[in-house]
């Protein structure tokens, strides 16, 4: 990938960007000539940004195994839009975490949600029916 950028050291303007399988959040860019590593501009801005976006995703994956994707998207949400220069839609959070769910493999480790909330709403119906019958057949 031929860039704007220049290989401090040869000259070179071959720089290709590669990212690491160990950590896929930390692009590099290396020049094809001379295959050193090249500083990003801005490089403390640039990793501070990634590193709080990456601690964002991790806190946002282990919500999402402990207590559900609704939270896992709510604080994502929450999280994203208190960084500055960074406003996103809660469908575009909820986008963003399926899909970190789905490169990490985790989409059926996901906690379903609960249903105890109908059964016991069922059963309490139930209850209220066998109840208004058994008032009537038993009067007097």
């Amino acid at each position: 990938m031929n860039t704007e950028t220049a290989c401090p050291w040869c000259g070179s303007t071959e720089i290709i960007r590669t990212i690491p399988e160990k950590d896929p959040f930390n692009v590099m860019l290396v020049c094809q000539k001379c295959h050193r590593v090249i500083s990003e501009p801005d490089d403390s801005h640039t990793r501070k940004t990634r590193t709080v976006k990456h601690n964002i995703e991790e806190n946002t994956m282990q919500l999402c195994l402990s207590k559900g994707k609704i939270h896992g998207v709510m604080y994502y949400f929450t999280e994203m839009n208190k960084q500055p220069g960074v406003k996103i839609s809660m469908h575009q959070a909820k986008d963003t975490v399926d899909s970190l769910l789905a490169t990490r493999g985790l989409t059926n480790a996901v906690k379903k949600p609960n249903k105890n909330g109908c059964v016991i709403v069922l059963i309490v119906l139930v209850l209220i029916v066998a109840s208004v019958i058994y008032f009537y057949t038993h009067r007097g």
